[in-house]
């Protein structure tokens, strides 16, 4: 608690928070949209109700989703800003939306392995479920085409998307946001299976952008005997499981 009051500070002394007024979009993707401000540093970022590709390809909607991821997002940003992770969080602006540093993004996106899931299990021959001795990071170009080729840091350094002290820092900064929500999660009987996570630039910092909500997070909850809970595909387009999610990461599950 006490390092989270003392990062407080020193984020309110670093950025003044100030009224924002939404403007057009700049940005929309199947689960949110990015709005400019007033302030130029600032943007605006909304949760949809639509679900995200990985679960539904018919554009379903969820009601209620956006709360909750708004609500989760926040809320982790928040704790991972206590454990001197770099994010672009500033503050909630309403139920749906919050308001986040603009950034030159890394056109990266990172994907964090603790669990075998049906795909990486397909990829490696293993079994759907297989807790991994050690965390699998990989790498994925987000290219014009939208076809998110796989990469590595070679490929990233031959393409321009960052130099190497970037890499550097964002391999550092993926292995501690890991660590960080594996263990917190872990606490509210939650495995966090898989995560995708986004970094950009500003100040000639490389830090923590995007999100880091249930459309972005693969949890599997962990039963009293201690084994996985894998939720059916069904579960993943009910309310129902986003809400349960919820309660256990505030601490509200009976």
């Amino acid at each position: 608690m006490l390092r989270y009051l003392l990062n407080a500070c020193i984020y309110y002394k670093t950025w003044r928070i100030e009224t924002v007024d939404i403007k057009e979009v700049i940005a929309e993707g199947s689960t949110k949209k990015v709005y400019a401000t007033n302030q130029s540093d600032q943007v605006v970022i909304e949760f949809l109700d639509t679900l995200p590709l990985t679960v539904s390809k018919q554009k379903e909607k969820v009601k209620g989703k956006a709360e909750i991821n708004n609500a989760v997002c926040a809320h982790l940003f928040e704790y991972l800003e206590s454990y001197n992770v770099p994010t672009h969080f500033i503050k909630t602006q309403n139920d749906k939306s919050f308001v986040a540093k603009k950034l030159d993004m890394i056109p990266i996106a990172i994907v964090v392995y603790n669990v075998a899931t049906q795909d990486l299990a397909k990829r490696l021959h293993l079994d759907t479920g297989t807790v991994l001795e050690f965390p699998i990071v990989e790498m994925y170009y987000k290219d014009e085409k939208r076809t998110l080729p796989m990469i590595n840091e070679y490929h990233a350094y031959a393409l321009g998307l960052c130099d190497r002290k970037e890499m550097t820092n964002i391999s550092r900064i993926a292995t501690k946001v890991n660590a960080v929500l594996k263990s917190f999660f872990e606490r509210k009987k939650l495995k966090l299976v898989s995560f995708q996570i986004e970094f950009g630039r500003t100040q000639g910092q490389v830090i923590l952008g995007d999100e880091v909500s249930l459309d972005s997070l693969t949890l599997w909850p962990i039963n009293e005997d201690g084994k996985l809970e894998k939720p059916a595909a069904s579960k993943l387009k009910d309310i129902a499981f986003y809400k349960m999610l919820k309660d256990h990461i505030f601490g509200t599950a009976g």
